[in-house]
């Protein structure tokens, strides 16, 4: 059995910690909490009877956890992982492994130093069978040369009340950024993670009918050598949608919420077009074949009752076992690459103009450091 230790018991923490208690992660027990919120901790304890800790630091020196969930704001995930990192104790990271790439690849750089120790990040979408299909069929070439990608992710829906909920919400000083860090942090992994990240992008985002300071509406047109993509995003769309296609010469993917279909032409486009004896094309050279893939009702009940954070747990657990990093579902350098698409997102929608990837990460930093100075000065006055 691996012995756990949760920081940050909120929202996802809470429930982290519950999952282990309630035996939903395999082969793992919970060793202790750790929180900064005395009332909050006190209370969990309480309840579910387990030791904690507002000290993280003292709580790693004496429990000597096997492994630790990181599950707080933002900006103190990686000084919390190099803690760990200082004890040789593995860490699964809520996402975003950091709000800067220039963050991430110093803990990257000092896990590379260790490489006995385990680091993971919580990208659990990418535990969705429809996305893991999908990146199959790429890899195997199915769909051929790809020439278009549009992913539209607008049902993140956040009233008033959510971002009224915590004060760092939606705030350059407490999250680093709002909608792409904290929402869309999962699809733009699964962006990169299927298609890779883009060459250069441009991006436009904007704050609509919310009293924040960060972006909750953004289109960004990813560019690569051989196709351009849009992704689109807001968290104050009713109803929302969510829906990414993937087209290529040879087909096309398109995955709903819980519904996949992909195609799968007879000829390649190319072909099509340098046969076509009629001005849209032959209709026998058109012919496709169509597959459903769904997201499968008995994965809908365990996510529901249980959270599709809950695999991802569970996979961390199984590394721990047999000490084969290979087996994680994300890593450190994982959530680097879904991190540098929203950083240069970002800086694309301040400066108002395309930008290369990566974007220089020290720039970054002065840039997100302006930002939280202008916020910090908006609410003094």
């Amino acid at each position: 059995m691996e012995r756990l230790a949760v920081i940050g018991i909120g929202r996802m923490g809470g429930r982290h910690a519950r999952n282990i208690l309630k035996g939903v992660v395999k082969q793992a027990t919970l060793a202790a909490v750790c929180d900064t919120d005395e009332k909050v901790l006190e209370a969990f304890c309480a309840k579910y009877k387990v030791k904690g800790y507002t000290d993280r630091k003292k709580m790693l020196e004496e429990v000597k956890p096997d492994g630790v969930i990181i599950a707080t704001p933002h900006y103190s995930h990686v000084e919390i992982a190099k803690d760990c990192l200082a004890k040789d104790t593995d860490f699964l990271i809520e996402k975003p492994v950091s709000v800067t790439v220039k963050e991430a690849q110093e803990l990257k750089e000092l896990l590379d130093k260790k490489p006995d120790v385990i680091g993971a990040v919580m990208l659990n979408q990418r535990t969705n069978r429809m996305y893991a299909k999908a990146k199959e069929l790429i890899e195997a070439g199915k769909i051929g040369q790809i020439k278009r990608v549009n992913f539209i992710v607008t049902d993140w829906y956040r009233s008033q009340y959510y971002y009224n909920m915590g004060g760092w919400r939606a705030s350059w000083s407490g999250e680093g950024g709002g909608t792409l860090i904290n929402q869309c942090v999962h699809q733009l992994d699964i962006w990169q993670w299927l298609v890779g990240v883009p060459d250069k992008i441009y991006a436009v985002c904007k704050t609509v009918d919310r009293d924040i300071t960060t972006e909750n509406d953004v289109t960004a047109i990813m560019s690569y050598e051989e196709f351009e993509g849009v992704f689109t995003a807001s968290t104050h769309e009713l109803p929302g949608t969510n829906r990414l296609e993937i087209a290529g010469e040879n087909g096309k993917i398109v995955i709903d919420k819980r519904k996949m279909r992909y195609y799968l032409n007879k000829y390649p486009e190319p072909i099509v077009n340098q046969r076509a004896k009629r001005d849209y094309g032959n209709r026998e050279d058109k012919k496709r074949k169509k597959r459903t893939y769904t997201y499968g009702l008995l994965r809908l009940i365990y996510d529901g009752i249980n959270g599709q954070q809950a695999r991802v747990l569970n996979n961390f657990v199984e590394v721990l076992a047999t000490r084969d990093k290979s087996r994680l579902i994300a890593d450190v350098n994982d959530g680097i690459n879904g991190l540098t698409i929203i950083n240069a997102i970002n800086m694309s929608a301040w400066k108002g103009a395309q930008v290369k990837v990566p974007v220089d990460t020290q720039e970054y930093v002065i840039a997100l450091n302006k930002k939280i100075a202008e916020e910090k000065s908006a609410i003094k006055k």
